[in-house]
């Protein structure tokens, strides 16, 4: 079932998984929009990103957008004291599905090529060799791999135009902009 209004949702959980494969995690957010064409949700960093990303930390809160017509999902992470940006991380993936009922979801798979953004503006490609290698376990057909690099350009482009959700802005000023109220996350946990 695909939602007309914003329904009255509080959290929803994101499936992630690869193609080929079951699902790798799945972890419960605080849903802050949602509508048919995109979602927004929020969620806070659980001990899981300890020494496995460049810029989140433990206890940071997310931003994490999510669309239905884009390879491409982004997770905005920001100092929990401060608000400040930390960064961007951008999964290049395949488009979302998400439903309501029977529980809310967002599942996604991923292609394992990804785009850290630091707040100064860098831009930095990740995981080109998990790429490759799944690409090649998983046949991904030259389209889907045409795609995925195509994808890789088109967020390059946003970043360096500063287009929605790059605006390199604090926590506070994206959920005055979006019209979001904060909500109170609790920690996450791999399920």
């Amino acid at each position: 079932m695909v939602p007309t209004d914003e329904p009255q949702i509080a959290r929803v959980a994101i499936h992630h998984a690869r193609a080929g494969e079951k699902e790798r995690f799945s972890y419960p957010v605080d849903v802050l929009r949602w509508r048919p064409c995109y979602v927004i949700v929020s969620g806070v960093f659980g001990p899981e990103v300890e020494g496995r990303s460049p810029i989140f930390r433990p206890g940071d809160v997310t931003a994490e957008f999510f669309w239905r017509d884009r390879w491409w999902n982004v997770i905005a992470g920001y100092d929990a004291g401060t608000g400040a940006l930390r960064g961007y991380y951008c999964n290049v993936a395949k488009t979302p599905r998400w439903h309501v009922e029977p529980a809310p979801v967002i599942a996604y798979t991923d292609l394992d090529l990804d785009l850290v953004v630091f707040p100064d503006g860098r831009i930095e490609l990740h995981d080109e060799d998990e790429f490759v290698q799944y690409a090649a376990r998983y046949q991904y057909s030259a389209w889907t791999i045409e795609r995925a690099r195509r994808t890789v350009d088109e967020v390059i482009a946003r970043v360096e135009r500063r287009a929605h959700p790059f605006r390199f802005e604090s926590l506070p000023a994206l959920r005055t902009r979006l019209n979001i109220a904060a909500p109170a996350p609790e920690m996450r946990q791999p399920e």
